[in-house]
């Protein structure tokens, strides 16, 4: 290892370049799945290098789950198999020290370094395997194959255990490793000259430190500590936690795998009218020009007919709606597509620390989601949500989270928010102006919400309460709740 050279985890270099405020101090937040991870690394190497029977090796080694809740050791224990599965015994000589593939380059008079990590080394008289663990559903980023193909050297071999895909694979490295790992010294020089206020996007719901970037204000304005417990609670998790608390706690709080995936033509057309949409509308003076929907057809000319057919509807009904229900047009200003807005409560609650000893202390709860679009009406701050659905009373929540959210960021005394539904009905647009009577009201609403989140027990995923009804048929989990109440 090269010292006193400041090196920089990949990881964290490519959350840098997505938003230079993701690197800095934070609050406590759980992140399950690296716990997860931890647990299962340590189980791992316990079993790598027990010499006893397997039976034996496999019992001490799954001593390291047994201060998980039940639903979590299970979780572990079939991912520990996964491996084992993978890289069965018996193995040549193994060590279980992190092995790092570093690079260097000076920057500005000072070399600075990126590295990557494997866990596992097996070796024999003439070649070396390296092994990286991944308990989680991401692939390995282009920078670290990078680094693989520019450092390792003859008899040296990468590769990654990827559990949940069961894929025990060698490191595809890419043909431009030196202009990747290039641009990512770029990252880091830019990062270090020029460090820029925070960029939300879809990268803020895996950040660490949502409560401290100055994104998600907290409400009265107390300064989350380090020594808080943080943690973020999405658009879509914060609705289902007026139906049922497990069901958001296991999405946002212990990250439980789901068990189905709900996928339909009217999740994709929704996305796909949400993208065409916000690229027609961002930053145009002339939304209602006579030559707009000619311009959306040849946006929509290589788009599937069954999709581009919709699309087209749903976009003249959104104009209409803009056109038939907005007066003074010459003061609506649409300048930004998912943007993030949100705002951060902190309340007592139930915190744990690295060796999950609880302890009650402050939380910080994140509320947050993507606008479809911001900007300006009659002078005032501006969200505009698309729904290709029918009007629901989440809808008001939705629009409470996203006005105190502008209201906190851009300090505005007023903000409306337009809801404009497109479907089987037409076109129509639902108009709130939020002023201070309404906030006082809201930020009520949200430190409920905020207080029955704090209370939840971090080590703990049965811990939150569940409720059965017809929502259940759209849950996430629903092989697994039911094996658990």
């Amino acid at each position: 290892m090269n010292q006193g050279i400041k090196f920089y985890k990949t990881y964290d270099v490519k959350k840098i370049s997505q938003c230079h405020e993701s690197i800095g101090p934070k609050t406590l937040t759980p992140n399950s799945r690296l716990d997860r991870w931890s647990g299962i690394n340590n189980a791992i190497s316990d079993w790598l290098i027990n010499d006893a029977d397997d039976e034996v090796a496999i019992k001490v080694a799954e001593e390291n789950f047994q201060f998980y809740d039940p639903l979590q050791r299970k979780i572990m224990s079939d991912l520990f198999e996964r491996f084992r599965t993978l890289v069965p015994k018996p193995l040549p000589q193994v060590n279980i020290d992190f092995f790092r593939q570093e690079v260097i380059k000076e920057i500005d008079g000072e070399q600075k370094g990126m590295y990557t990590s494997f866990q596992y080394q097996l070796q024999d008289e003439d070649n070396s395997e390296y092994i990286k663990l991944k308990a989680g559903v991401s692939d390995l980023e282009d920078i670290d194959r990078a680094i693989v193909a520019d450092t390792k050297l003859d008899g040296e071999t990468f590769l990654t255990a990827q559990l949940i895909k069961d894929d025990f694979d060698e490191i595809k490295e890419p043909s431009n490793s030196k202009e990747i790992i290039k641009s990512y010294f770029q990252i880091i020089r830019e990062f270090e000259e020029n460090r820029k206020k925070a960029t939300p996007g879809l990268h803020c719901y895996m950040c660490d430190r949502p409560s401290r970037c100055g994104q998600y204000p907290v409400v009265d304005g107390q300064e989350p500590k380090s020594n808080f417990r943080g943690i973020l609670i999405s658009k879509s998790n914060l609705l289902n936690l007026e139906i049922c608390e497990r069901w958001t706690s296991w999405r946002a709080q212990y990250a439980i795998p789901k068990d189905v995936e709900n996928e339909s033509f009217e999740a994709e057309l929704g996305q796909k009218f949400h993208s065409y949409s916000q690229k027609m509308l961002e930053n145009n003076k002339n939304i209602f020009g006579d030559k707009e929907i000619e311009r959306l057809k040849e946006m929509l000319v290589d788009e599937e007919e069954k999709f581009s057919i919709q699309i087209l509807k749903k976009y003249e009904e959104l104009i209409n709606a803009l056109d038939n229900e907005v007066e003074d047009q010459e003061e609506l200003e649409i300048k930004l597509s998912e943007y993030g807005l949100g705002f951060s409560i902190v309340k007592d609650g139930i915190v744990s620390n690295s060796k999950m000893e609880l302890r009650d202390d402050k939380v910080a709860v994140t509320f947050m989601g993507q606008a479809d679009l911001v900007g300006r009406y009659k002078g005032r701050g501006l969200v505009i949500e698309l729904k290709t659905g029918q009007e629901s009373n989440d809808d008001l929540t939705e629009a409470e989270l996203y006005a105190l959210g502008a209201k906190l960021l851009l300090k505005e005394d007023e903000v409306y928010v337009f809801h404009i539904y497109t479907n089987k009905d037409g076109g129509k647009l639902k108009k709130r102006k939020f002023g201070e009577s309404e906030f006082e009201s809201i930020i009520k609403k949200f430190e409920d919400k905020a207080q029955t989140v704090a209370n939840w027990n971090p080590n703990d995923s049965l811990s939150p309460s569940f409720n059965v009804g017809d929502w259940c048929a759209n849950c996430d989990y629903q092989t697994t709740c039911p094996e658990y109440r």
